[in-house]
């Protein structure tokens, strides 16, 4: 097995392992999804994953097949147990529905480079809710969860072919959004005690 294919699996496997305590927590009621960003996240990763593979990229699109799958199994089960977050504000409502006009312009356009970069912002759209409920509140996140995502976009990084646009920029993406989370979520970026 090619070195590639190892960091595309092992990126996988990092987001296998940061949902279990994510959907752990979920059961026990101590956290509360943004069902908007993992909705949005579901569809968006597994259609950027086609896109990607239709432009020749491989082992690189192991991380976002994963991604979608469990992004999807977060939203239901937190429908489910009663604890997602629909909305708190209307900007929720804005960035979901830039999240879908990227993504609509993303099917639409006939040149896979600039149709990745609407799918990037979409997926930074329907993130932009998660980042604010966890900026205000980064209690209602799991930190493993967002630990284990920045590990799977590290990984997702060793796992491209080539630093070429087309294969290159979703992962990196991830693994700046994960970052940042994991950031919040262990209150390393936080609101100023003025703002509190």
């Amino acid at each position: 097995m090619e070195i590639k294919a190892i960091f595309g699996l092992l990126s996988s496997l990092f987001v296998f392992l940061g949902t279990i305590p994510y959907l752990v927590d979920i059961h026990n009621k101590q956290v509360q999804p943004h069902i908007l960003s993992w909705l949005g996240w579901a569809f968006l990763t597994g259609l950027g994953a086609s896109a990607m593979i239709a432009d020749g990229a491989t082992w690189a699109t192991a991380i976002l097949w994963a991604n979608a799958f469990f992004c999807l199994v977060i939203a239901i089960y937190s429908v489910i147990k009663g604890v997602g977050v629909w909305s708190t504000a209307s900007y929720d409502y804005l960035f979901f529905l830039l999240g879908l006009i990227g993504l609509i312009l993303w099917q639409v356009l006939d040149k896979p480079v600039i149709a990745l970069v609407f799918a990037i912002l979409a997926d930074l759209f329907f993130g932009l809710p998660t980042i604010i409920k966890a900026y205000k509140e980064p209690i209602s996140e799991t930190r493993l969860v967002w630990l284990a995502a920045a590990i799977s976009g590290l990984f997702g990084l060793f796992a491209i072919n080539g630093f070429v646009f087309h294969e290159a920029a979703y992962p990196i993406y991830l693994f700046i959004y994960d970052s940042t989370m994991l950031l919040i979520v262990l209150k390393i970026i936080r609101r100023s005690p003025i703002n509190s």
